[in-house]
């Protein structure tokens, strides 16, 4: 008889939050496989398993040799490959742990290793009633909650952890904000019940609006994620007193909301984010505030609860509890064997940078126990300022999207210090950027038969979709890839996904979006929306490629009401315009220039993976109307509304200008200096 596996749980925060409730469930899981599975400290484990990926990572990889790993994705797949720590979670992680369909079909799309088993909640904590002579009236009544208003509750934390008085991105506040505000403008009875830490930027918000509000916590100018985080009971509760608990993220994991909602009967809805569609019924997910506001309004005006809470509790108990976990983690179990064992070495990336010695990792230290004083003045010497190549065959603007987003890499890179060369392969040169094979690849390869060098291959594509041509040019950029890489950035979740479709598997791989310079593209002193005036539409393109979408403007200009619009086309286009105004391609102070003339931008480019065109316009504070297509839809996110053809384009163009200032509030990009700092910290892991 096989001895029982050794394992070690852990990953949680230690604050009673959402990691910790996963550590806790899947605990209760497996503590039923006795006889299978022992529960142990690190030392004695057989396996690792962990519910977050960052304490995994922050292990000592010798502690890990020998032993199979496993790990909870316990946040959106393809937001987790933003990470540079990603270049050592693919590498260490045997098995990854999908707890939703949509992250098993991302993982499985990524060729990693997984398994099944989704999120579970505690249905002895959070139940379908009340305990005993408990009411919800008597609980509104105890915290100032008002028994006449339609309570809409939600408990995320949506303030960042850096700054407090900045939105949470992946939380979305924004969207929570003016699906409120839409409401109230309409006149509906509804009070917000707020729970949690870093409440901070949306009670402010909703302080300015003049919307009602309870908090329940401790009111705190500071950092309050130790002091307002309560106990599920207490939680349980503030559901039974909700009419709707509303979920507005951008990306998730989970949330556990909408277990924890759906397990007390209480009605949910969310935007299509993690485990949202699998418990979810089709009516209870929206897209768009305007969406939202419509289906919060039906609901109030029923009177009634909604008719998909019990539908909604009979999957939570059916399959999101951790006795329906236990059958899955038997077969896990059961099959560990399969599972490869974690080498214990690869936190080292391999190698050492060109004509560098490999840092004594230990010298300081030493030091400092034989020589404390001289130990210190070694640590405090400043390191040598990182050198990063950059390989692309730059061009004077204007020109395409890559050359505008590589010269202002460029710019970046340097203000945050970075030592920056172009197209130079040289020992001194600590990491490479290379830019697809737009670049002299051809240079590239002979120079690094030389010496190692270590490679960021920067791509896009695959450009058999966005340039429809054959797939000779992707067989070369990936054959390049697989040749020289040590890690590939992928400018969206698109790009990456779709590559690996088709069966190009890039060298550890993570994404970075693109950005623009900020220092032009911006939205200061843009020109207000007004809706009594035309509403002023623009497009860009610096290609002529038909698939840049110049067949469909030039469909526009034959329908568009031009009573109602104007609309201007800067750049590339075969195609000739009876009313929209061509304007030949501008330098970036230009086009910003004329962005932010005008309300709302168009994109109808096909396959695109990161416009840098789309990314412009946002920066300049322009909500978008977008070709459903691409990587169009994670730019934009809830910054505008997408469209798929001719059928639905000019609809989907009055729900914009309708909600334009909505809109507009919730476009959310990352900076230049944000997304230079990612390729930073990528090529630092790389040294």
């Amino acid at each position: 008889m096989r001895k029982p596996i050794k394992v070690f749980l852990f990953g949680g925060e230690g604050t009673g939050w959402a990691l910790d409730a996963d550590v806790t469930t899947t605990q209760q899981s497996l503590t039923a496989l006795s006889g299978l599975v022992s529960l142990t400290p690190l030392k004695d484990a057989d396996v690792v398993h962990s519910v977050w990926e960052e304490p995994l990572l922050a292990l000592n990889p010798a502690a890990l040799k020998g032993k199979r790993i496993i790990c909870h994705a316990c946040n959106d797949v393809m937001r987790l490959h933003e990470g540079a720590w990603m270049l050592f979670a693919r590498q260490i992680i045997g098995l990854w742990v999908g707890q939703a369909q949509m992250a098993v079909r991302d993982l499985k799309g990524l060729g990693l290793r997984t398994a099944y088993i989704p999120y579970s909640v505690d249905t002895k904590v959070f139940t379908p009633s009340l305990a005993g002579s408990e009411s919800a009236a008597a609980l509104r009544r105890r915290w100032g909650v008002p028994a006449e208003c339609f309570v809409i509750s939600n408990f995320m934390r949506d303030s960042s952890a850096q700054d407090l008085s900045r939105p949470k991105e992946q939380k979305a506040p924004e969207l929570f904000l003016e699906i409120i505000k839409a409401l109230r403008q309409r006149n509906a009875p509804v009070h917000v019940l707020l729970a949690g830490p870093r409440r901070h930027w949306l009670k402010s918000r909703l302080r300015e609006a003049g919307i009602g509000f309870t908090f329940i916590g401790k009111e705190m100018p500071g950092d309050d994620n130790r002091v307002n985080i309560l106990p599920p009971q207490t939680i349980n509760q503030l559901y039974h007193i909700s009419d709707l608990h509303l979920v507005t993220s951008r990306w998730e994991g989970g949330p556990r909301a909408v277990l924890e909602a759906a397990a007390t009967r209480t009605a949910v809805f969310s935007t299509r984010v993690g485990i949202a569609p699998d418990i979810l019924e089709p009516e209870c997910i929206f897209e768009t505030y305007d969406d939202a506001v419509m289906r919060i309004e039906d609901l109030i005006k029923s009177g009634r609860p909604h008719p998909a809470i019990d539908a909604h509790l009979g999957k939570v108990v059916r399959f999101h509890t951790p006795e329906a976990n236990i059958p899955l983690l038997r077969d896990l179990y059961e099959t560990i064997d399969s599972v490869p064992c974690c080498r214990g070495d690869e936190h080292d990336p391999g190698g050492v940078a060109p004509g560098r010695k490999k840092k004594a990792r230990g010298l300081n230290h030493c030091l400092s126990r034989v020589a404390p004083a001289l130990g210190r003045l070694i640590l405090r010497k400043k390191p040598p300022a990182m050198t990063i190549s950059l390989w692309h065959e730059f061009h004077k603007p204007p020109y395409g999207g890559g050359n505008q987003f590589m010269l202002a890499l460029k710019a970046a890179m340097t203000r945050r210090g970075v030592k920056v060369v172009v197209n130079k392969l040289t020992r001194d040169v600590d990491v490479h950027v290379c830019n697809s094979a737009w670049f002299d690849t051809e240079l590239f390869s002979a120079k690094s038969k030389e010496f190692p060098v270590r490679m960021i291959h920067r791509i896009d594509g695959p450009v058999t979709f966005y340039r429809g041509e054959g797939a000779d040019e992707d067989d070369r950029i990936f054959s390049l890839n697989n040749r020289l890489a040590s890690a590939t950035v992928f400018q969206s979740a698109f790009s990456c996904l779709k590559s690996a479709e088709l069966g190009y598997h890039a060298v550890s791989p993570v994404i970075i979006h693109n950005a623009v310079d900020e220092t032009l593209f911006h939205p200061a002193a843009r020109l207000p929306f007004s809706s009594t005036r035309k509403i002023r539409l623009i497009s860009s393109a610096w290609s002529d490629n038909p698939r840049k979408g110049g067949p469909f403007y030039k469909w526009l200009d034959e329908n568009l009401d031009w009573d109602r619009f104007e609309y201007t086309f800067v750049g590339r286009v075969k195609q000739q315009f009876s009313h929209i105004d061509h304007v030949e391609a501008q330098g970036s102070k230009g086009l910003a220039d004329l962005l932010r003339r005008h309300d709302i931008y168009i994109t109808a480019s096909r396959h695109e993976p990161c416009s840098n065109a789309l990314l412009e316009a946002l920066a300049c504070g322009l909500p978008a109307l977008y070709r459903n297509d691409g990587g169009n839809p994670e730019l934009v996110g809830y910054g505008g509304l997408p469209f798929n053809d001719e059928r639905d384009v000019l609809p989907q163009l009055d729900r914009l200008v309708a909600g334009h200032d909505a809109f507009q509030a919730m476009i959310s990009i990352r900076s230049m200096d944000e997304v230079a700092g990612r390729y930073i910290e990528l090529a630092k892991k790389m040294v």
